[in-house]
């Protein structure tokens, strides 16, 4: 039975399950044991997760050489077991022991993902400040590098696809050896999410991957849109096709333009909203404050107008 990767878990040992995944890395052929014992990791990935596969012994030599990076496979069988998170740092809950009931085929399925779980860049706006992003968009304009501060370089782009279009800045190195195109396709694995007056963006940070034109399913998708945005344009006609609308080519730009605008409407509103909740709460606690002093004030008031009385009493 086939199964998505996120849906494995130990209780499907005995039975025929299969998935279809394209491997995302695998490491080299290590040894323990003095050299007796051997073995290989790979991470695997669907539309739904990603899992991290260990192969050992003999099957190592059935397996090593089969199993090609970025290549998609139809895998059947296999133990499923817990995953050891001292070793495995995958999301996944589980890891995949490949044994000898295991089959392994080369899969013509042209909707795996070439990289697991990439966003859209409309979902860049949704995402909390300093989380980390992994997407692929089309660079619609490079900007010169920059100084900041005297000490550091940044280069600031445009990226965009059919859902919208986000600024991007890259840094020292990064902006200075930046070597593409507008129109170029560009993947970025690890960009971090920051914000700039009020504007949620993308900084390439040292740990980030950024590659041009990948080969990937997704930047053949994303030239052919490209291609056809830049072709109506030109041809002036008066309509062109973004997703499952028909939009005028003024909208397209005018929408990127307003997801953007409406984003920082939205931010700079609940900012508002949680500086006057914040001084409500401050004007409340000075209310508590006058209130104490005046109650202490009208006791010590009270107590010299009885000291007061009772020194007049005695003269």
């Amino acid at each position: 039975m086939l199964y998505e990767i996120a849906d494995l878990k130990n209780g499907l040992n005995g039975s025929d399950w299969s998935i279809t995944a394209r491997v995302l890395n695998k490491s080299d052929i290590l040894t323990f044991n003095n050299g007796i014992g051997k073995r290989f990791t790979t991470i695997l990935f669907d539309k739904s997760s990603e899992i991290r596969a260990t192969t050992f012994g003999d099957n190592v030599d059935r397996y090593f050489s089969q199993l090609q990076v970025n290549h998609v496979y139809n895998i059947k069988n296999g133990e499923i077991k817990k995953a050891d998170k001292a070793y495995n740092n995958t999301k996944h809950d589980y890891e995949i022991i490949f044994n000898s009931s295991t089959i392994i085929e080369r899969s013509g399925a042209t909707d795996i993902p070439s990289y697991p779980q990439l966003k859209t860049i409309e979902n860049v706006f949704a995402m909390v400040l300093n989380t980390l992003i992994d997407t692929i968009g089309v660079i619609i304009k490079i900007e010169e590098p920059k100084e900041k501060n005297g000490r550091h370089k940044l280069r600031n782009i445009i990226l965009a696809d059919s859902t919208g279009s986000v600024a991007v800045t890259l840094w020292d190195t990064k902006a200075t050896d930046f070597n593409a195109n507008e129109g170029d396709i560009m993947s970025i694995i690890g960009g971090k999410i920051i914000d700039y007056k009020n504007v949620k963006k993308i900084s390439v940070t040292l740990s980030s991957k950024v590659e041009i034109n990948p080969c990937w399913n997704e930047t053949l998708d994303l030239q052919n849109w490209y291609k056809e945005f830049e072709k109506k344009k030109l041809l002036n006609l008066s309509q062109v096709s973004v997703g499952s609308q028909e939009l005028h080519m003024f909208e397209i730009s005018q929408s990127f333009r307003n997801k953007t605008e409406y984003e920082r409407i939205l931010q700079q509103n609940k900012i508002d909203e949680d500086l006057i909740s914040k001084r409500l709460l401050e004007l409340n606690d000075e209310e508590l404050k006058i209130e104490s002093e005046r109650a202490d004030l009208n006791f010590k008031k009270q107590r010299l107008s009885i000291e007061r009385e009772s020194i007049k009493r005695h003269l």
